[in-house]
Parts: C-alpha cells; sequence; structure tokens
C-alpha cells in the first residue's frame, strides 16, 4: 500500500488538472535544517549527555488525494567537505530530527579522521526522496565545529551484577577491544541485572536499560536506567555492544563432544552443566587418540562451536571452520570445559 501511494503521488506531481493545467499535488520542497549549536566542544565526562541535535522542517504537501506520513523519506548525511563529494555517514530517519551524544558524535568524528584535542568543520544536510523517479531535493549545509576526545579505552571485561550491586556472579569479554563483549552466563528466568565496567556499586559505567517499555535490550547508562532483565532463565550467551548501545542473548540448549571416537557425531555426546562448580562436563571413552582432535558443539552446531587455540588447555569459540582441540588420552576419561571467563575458555581431562 505504501508503494502504490509513493508511486501514485509520483504520478500526480507530474500531472495536471483537465482544467487550469495546475499539479494535483504542490509544496515538495527541500527542508530547512537546524542545529542546536555550530561549535561542540566533545568531552569523556560528559559522553553520555546530549552534545548535538538536528531538527529540520518538513514540506507541506497538499494534494486531492490522502498522502501518507511517511511518504517523505529523509537522510541525514554528514561530510568532512562542504562539497560533500565523500559522504562520511548516512542516517535514514523517520522523524524529522536526529540527536548525538557525545560519545556517539566523537565516534563519527574519529571515524572520519578528526584529531582528538583539533577543531574540525563537520558538514551536515539532510536529502529527502519523494518517490524513485522523482529527483532527490537537499536541504541547507550546516557547518559545525567539532573538537573531539581521544576515545576512552573500554574495559576488558563488563561484570554481570545483580539488581542490588551487591554481587557479580559473571562476567563479558571484548577480546579485540572494539567494544563488542560476549560470553556465558547462567541465570534463572527474569533475572534482573546491570553490566558495570567493575565489580563494584561505584562503578564508574554502569549499563542498564532504557526507561521504556519495549527498550529491554537498549544499554543506557543515564540515573534514570532501568535495570536489565532476560526471561529466559538457564545457561545463555550474551553479547553487548557498548558502541551501538545494545545487547543480545541466546539459549544454550546443549554443548555435546565430537570427534573420531564417536564418528563426529553431533548429539551421541552430551555434556551436562554442574551449577555449583559452573563446569561443564562429558565422559569419552576412545581406544586411540584423537588425530583431528575434538570440537565442543554448541545446540548442535558445526558453525558454533570450540575448537584449537595456541595456548594449551585453552579453546577459542569459533563461528567458521577450524580444528578441533588436543585430546590425546586413551580410555574413558571425563573432559570438563570451564567457560566462566570469557577471556580464556579451558578445558582438560579427568
Amino acid at each position: 500500500m505504501k508503494k502504490l501511494i509513493i508511486y501514485t503521488l509520483a504520478f500526480l506531481l507530474f500531472s495536471c488538472k483537465k482544467e487550469g493545467g495546475e499539479p494535483v499535488l504542490t509544496g515538495f520542497e527541500a527542508a530547512m535544517l537546524h542545529s542546536s549549536t555550530t561549535d561542540v566542544l566533545l568531552t569523556s565526562t560528559d559522553r553520555k549527555s546530549l552534545a548535538l541535535q538536528l531538527v529540520w522542517d518538513e514540506s507541506n504537501l497538499t494534494s486531492a488525494q490522502p498522502i501518507a506520513p511517511s511518504t517523505l523519506q529523509h537522510t541525514v548525511e554528514f561530510a568532512a567537505e562542504a562539497t560533500f563529494a565523500v559522504i562520511a555517514k548516512k542516517s535514514e530517519q523517520v522523524a524529522p530530527s536526529l540527536s548525538y551524544t557525545h560519545e556517539q558524535l566523537n565516534s563519527l568524528v574519529t571515524a572520519m579522521g578528526f584529531e582528538p584535542g583539533k577543531k574540525k568543520t563537520l558538514y551536515a544536510r539532510v536529502s529527502t526522496r519523494l518517490a524513485r523517479n522523482v529527483d532527490v531535493v537537499y536541504s541547507n549545509v550546516i557547518a559545525i565545529a567539532v573538537t573531539a576526545y581521544e576515545p576512552i579505552v573500554d574495559a576488558q571485561y563488563l561484570y554481570m551484577a545483580n539488581k542490588e550491586l551487591t554481587q557479580f556472579p559473571w562476567k563479558i569479554c571484548s577480546r579485540k577491544e572494539d567494544g563488542f563483549y560476549d560470553g556465558f552466563v547462567q541465570v534463572d528466568q527474569w533475572f534482573n541485572f546491570y553490566l558495570t565496567n567493575e565489580e563494584s556499586a561505584n562503578a564508574s559505567v554502569i549499563y542498564g536499560s532504557y526507561p521504556l517499555e519495549g527498550s529491554q535490550y537498549i544499554l543506557y547508562s543515564g540515573d534514570d536506567r532501568w535495570n536489565s532483565w532476560t526471561s529466559n532463565g538457564g545457561y545463555l550467551y550474551l553479547t553487548a555492544d557498548v558502541n551501538k548501545l545494545s545487547w543480545k542473548e541466546t539459549v544454550v540448549e546443549s554443548l555435546s563432544v565430537t570427534g573420531d571416537f564417536n564418528g563426529w557425531s553431533a548429539s551421541a555426546t552430551p555434556m551436562t552443566y554442574d551449577k555449583t562448580e559452573k563446569l561443564w562436563k562429558a565422559t569419552i571413552t576412545n581406544t586411540v587418540a584423537e588425530q583431528w582432535g575434538i570440537k565442543v558443539l554448541i545446540n548442535g552446531s558445526w558453525t558454533w562451536f570450540f575448537g584449537a587455540a595456541e595456548e594449551a588447555g585453552t579453546c577459542h569459540l569459533y563461528t567458521a571452520d577450524a580444528s578441533g582441540f588436543v585430546y590425546d588420552k586413551i580410555g574413558t576419561h571425563t573432559l570438563v570445559l570451564d567457560l566462566s571467563d570469557p577471556k580464556a575458555f579451558k578445558y582438560w581431562v579427568q
């Protein structure tokens, strides 16, 4: 229906009434862009505070036919040059406004090559489209002087704290120090939690959820934050992206060991979880050492598993083809997997 309305409007834009020759649709014009400021000094201490807000006036379309509110498609464009020869960032918007915190704007401009501590001009404009066969129109260009700050080095871990911030039973880590954290946790259903950068109620960064219904998976560190929660009790794979300010959870339904000893079966040798010790265990019986090592599959998947690592006694989490980790025991033994420290997944044989 939306496409039909847009195509109809596009046709009407170039159509005329039978009498008088006047266009049926009028008012499609370039937006007028406004900025809350034209000089921004970004600081790490105010990283969660509002730094910049862009607002624009929409066209006042009039037509003999009904017009959908979302007919106009707005895209905010950023560039380092007033000519916009190279567009560094595009952001499609439904509402006629766009806001950035100090942290978000700092990430944007540093990715464009802005040097910390040096003022440089950021250019912004709004492109508006009515329909595919109608030319895009551009707003006025806003020049914003921005002084970036040295990005804060992310903490090695984010700690999963209870609602009272008195216990920190789990942690997830940023393996590549890029703001993306992951790890495994075991919690009760409807567990309420926060993610902190320190094991302390006085941590400098405490992430909860945004205080609005439907914002469960948004990371938010404001003083008015709600706690985060999960409706999935049990063993979970947790990820958090502090760049996108979001988190996700995946239920781990099973871990299973596979290798030559069981014909590389994805289900023949399941592991069991010991809640008290926080360890996974499985009994393995073989007559020769594993030539290709073994793998531990997650949810029976061949593209999500634990395999070889550089250090003895450790294994890596993979989502693509990789070798199995060393298993040279012969006879009946217990394989133990410790995933409590996401920085180094460990295993040993008893």
